[in-house]
């Protein structure tokens, strides 16, 4: 007999990513500001865009018990929306 994943281990795993993406990002954006490096810039951005990506469908399971949270998860998919388009628009742009 084989066991599967639970959805709310996966949720689990993903919120603790997210979590853990938020000291990751502040020390790569400290060492892009500090280093004027556009390289670790660009892995910050990336950092902080998985990270809400992790936290979407955690966000998204609780609004469907929660319906107020629907607001949260439209704003999320918003911000991670422009942040795509921004960080893919910093690889046009000279450093």
């Amino acid at each position: 007999m084989t066991r599967g994943v639970g959805v709310f281990t996966v949720l689990y795993w993903l919120f603790m990513y997210f979590l853990l993406t938020i000291p990751v990002f502040l020390g790569l954006a400290l060492a892009a500001r500090l280093t004027g490096s556009a390289g670790v810039r660009r892995a910050a951005e990336v950092v902080m865009l998985t990270g809400g990506v992790a936290l979407l469908p955690v966000v998204l399971q609780r609004a469907f018990e929660r319906p107020v949270l629907w607001a949260v998860v439209v704003l999320l998919a918003l911000l991670l929306a422009f942040g795509v388009m921004m960080h893919v628009r910093s690889y046009r742009q000279p450093s």
